[in-house]
């Protein structure tokens, strides 16, 4: 395939063809409903997956024009249209339990209930990329309405959009802070609609993100690690870059004792909110947090640290040792060495790391 010059220097032209049969795989289980289902996932598929698997598809059509992967995202966002709330907001929307991670018929009535801040400002990068790549400007009002509620959760005090307080909501997330990296992203990507507004809140969340990528240590969910890191990189200076940045990847992703497993060369361990710190599970979600920080590491400060390290390859092999055909598999069950599960972050993160773009 032909890769324009410009998109040339971050996508893996050897491992593109599998990222595009992911967004594939992606693109057919959402083009019907806008929802995702498959009869295996390693947990319940929530609101926030949808507007993840967008970025990814966006991305696929960045690269190859195929009309099913921005039908897809059209899919979600009619999805998106219905069951928006009242107050502009969306809730998680937990869904059936997966097999490796499962939830109680209360959580999820709960999740479906109460707006919930991560899947709501994730969902104005879903609309404002949809927008620039097609000129169709058809959900500008869910997403104006939508702001208007992050808005009225704002706190310049904290720095960031201000939650619903619940400890049951709350108890699913390994680190509930780290949940605002989608409040930068969100934001910034909302910029061309609301530009005064946002360039006055910007300087408060990425302060937010990098207080909270500061206050990580070696127990920290590797796979929110590095969406910090990768994100970080692309929006500070040289010098936290060098001094701040590059420690903390060697220190408490690469080289962390904590979630590798030692067993099996590139994988890494897993971590959520109700069960700790896993170890007989290789999760891709692990090792895609580790390998995304590294290559975006490497992109934004135009060398190859990482990518031509031997423990970068092993990362990069196991994550490619997950695929079947048109999909990844999630986990790696151990010792078993049994591949399960097939959810939306086994495809959609894969595709960030191969495109060099979240």
């Amino acid at each position: 395939m032909i890769i324009q010059d410009n998109l040339k220097y971050r996508v893996d032209e050897d491992k593109l063809e599998d990222a595009l049969r992911a967004a594939n795989f992606l693109a057919k289980n959402f083009i019907e409903t806008g929802r995702y289902t498959v009869d295996e996932t390693w947990g319940p598929e929530g609101l926030l997956y949808l507007a993840e698997s967008s970025y990814a598809l966006h991305s696929a059509y960045e690269i190859k024009r195929d009309e099913i992967f921005i039908g897809a995202v059209k899919s979600i966002l009619d999805e998106l249209r219905k069951i928006q709330k009242k107050s502009g907001g969306w809730g998680l929307e937990l869904g059936k339990d997966g097999v490796g991670f499962k939830t109680t018929d209360e959580v999820r009535k709960l999740t479906a209930e109460i707006e919930d801040l991560p899947p709501t400002v994730a969902v104005l990068k879903t609309i404002a990329d949809y927008q620039k790549i097609t000129g169709d400007k058809s959900y500008s009002d869910i997403g104006d309405k939508a702001f208007e509620y992050l808005m009225n959760h704002w706190d310049v005090k904290y720095g960031s959009f201000l939650e619903k307080e619940n400890n049951k909501l709350m108890a699913l997330r390994s680190n509930p802070r780290s949940y605002h990296l989608f409040s930068f992203i969100g934001i910034l990507a909302w910029r061309d609609h609301s530009p005064e507004i946002i360039d006055e809140i910007l300087p408060y969340l990425l302060r937010f993100i990098k207080d909270t990528f500061e206050s990580y240590d070696d127990q920290t969910m590797p796979l929110v690690y590095g969406l910090h890191a990768a994100n970080l990189v692309q929006h500070t200076s040289e010098d936290y870059i060098k001094n701040v940045i590059k420690p903390r990847i060697d220190n408490h992703l690469v080289y962390n004792e904590t979630f590798r497993i030692k067993e099996l060369k590139g994988a890494y361990g897993h971590r959520d909110g109700l069960r700790g710190i896993v170890k007989d599970e290789a999760h891709l979600r692990s090792a895609a947090g580790v390998a995304i920080a590294m290559k975006f590491y490497d992109l934004y400060t135009n060398t190859r640290t990482y990518r031509d390290t031997g423990i970068y390859k092993d990362v990069e092999n196991w994550i490619q040792n997950m695929k079947s055909g048109s999909f990844y598999y999630e986990f790696e069950q151990l010792p078993e060495r049994k591949k399960i599960g097939y959810g939306s972050p086994g495809q959609y993160l894969p595709i960030w790391w191969i495109v060099g773009k979240i």
